[in-house]
């Protein structure tokens, strides 16, 4: 019987080995006025030199404005066939552990929670293999603004653009004009 018990441990300590991640980055997110903004705080043993955020597959051939990263790091859109990748990276060092780095933009289109993930590898590719992910943050919330949570949400999640959205129009008397032109 001890053999037994010993063995489902084993198997039970292996099982959620490859499931829980050694150690998680810290990757939140934020929305205000079409600035949205994430922080990124590694953890012991990540060596983060990459931060992706997937976004709708229309957002790359639109304009982000008021790039916001670190010093040393670069920025790029990754457009692929179902969605677009925003994507900051550095060829230097990584971040510092359990230092909070500042990553954002300004986009003129409604949020909605996507997945994003991080890397070690240095290069702008969304194929390099990810240290950690969305997946593994499935009971941290969005932060998705109350008039939109409505729309998209989910754990681990991040907020990032979608296209199109819609968004009300104002009936007042600037309002009527600007209907004209739109």
């Amino acid at each position: 019987m001890r053999f037994v018990t010993v063995v489902l441990l084993a198997l039970c300590f292996g099982v959620l080995s490859m499931v829980l991640p050694a150690s998680a980055a810290n990757v939140t997110s934020s929305y205000s006025n079409f600035v949205y903004s994430y922080t990124v705080t590694p953890a012991q043993g990540e060596a983060i030199k990459d931060f992706h955020v997937y976004a709708g597959v229309n957002e790359c051939a639109h304009a982000f404005t008021n790039i916001v990263m670190p010093p040393g790091w670069n920025f790029v859109k990754n457009a692929l066939p179902t969605q677009c990748v925003i994507t900051w990276w550095t060829t230097g060092d990584p971040l510092p552990v359990g230092v909070a780095a500042a990553f954002g933009y300004k986009h003129y289109c409604a949020p909605c929670c996507h997945s994003w993930f991080v890397t070690g590898t240095g290069t702008s590719s969304p194929f390099d293999p990810p240290l950690d992910g969305s997946w593994n943050h499935l009971s941290e919330p969005c932060n998705i603004p109350s008039p939109f949570n409505d729309q998209c949400g989910g754990g681990g999640l991040v907020v990032a653009p979608i296209y199109p959205q819609q968004t009300p129009v104002d009936t007042g008397t600037w309002g009527r004009i600007k209907v004209l032109y739109r």
